[in-house]
């Protein structure tokens, strides 16, 4: 399952509760019907019984020949170049280095409103509310319907939003 013409959201993270992977998946079940073409990439370790309960569910949801297991990455600049869009579903987070990993590569970002991400995102991204799969397909639906310009303005501000707040001096 490569780009081709499909709609790739990327979410990175460990597999591990925090992340809260199920609420994500739930969300991009919902999506698909409305979207067929779209495309989850996860990129983290996948081992453990964590990795397993999560095939399991997306098996469940129908939406496992959508979802691909990366594993443990260390091309992200490469993996975000690729996608259309990031997505983080976390039930919690402290300030999520993903996300502004993201928003410095110019992509659309949708995350829930867990600890510091509101602070990250500014007006730069879309938040929902944590362990809300309605809200977040809600919101997915929305970025994949903007058009590619409106998603590109998003990145754009996301890009300048980190380089002018988390600047590493």
């Amino acid at each position: 399952m490569g780009a081709e013409s499909n709609f790739i959201w990327l979410a990175v993270g460990r597999l591990v509760p925090a992340k809260d992977y199920p609420n994500l998946l739930q969300a991009f079940a919902q999506l698909l019907p409305s979207h067929p073409e779209a495309c989850l990439w996860v990129a983290g370790e996948t081992a453990g019984t964590q990795f397993n309960r999560l095939i399991a569910l997306a098996s469940r949801l129908k939406v496992g020949s959508r979802v691909r297991w990366l594993g443990l990455r260390r091309d992200m600049s490469a993996l975000l170049d690729a996608a259309d869009g990031f997505v983080q579903a976390s039930a919690w987070e402290g300030m999520p280095l993903a996300v502004g990993e993201a928003m410095a590569m110019e992509k659309a970002v949708v995350a829930t409103d867990v600890g510091g991400v509101r602070e990250l995102l500014g007006e730069s991204g879309l938040l929902v509310p944590s362990r809300n799969p309605d809200a977040l397909a809600s919101v997915m639906r929305e970025v994949m319907r903007m058009p590619e310009v409106v998603r590109q303005s998003w990145g754009c501000a996301a890009r300048e939003r980190i380089g002018a707040h988390f600047r590493m001096d």
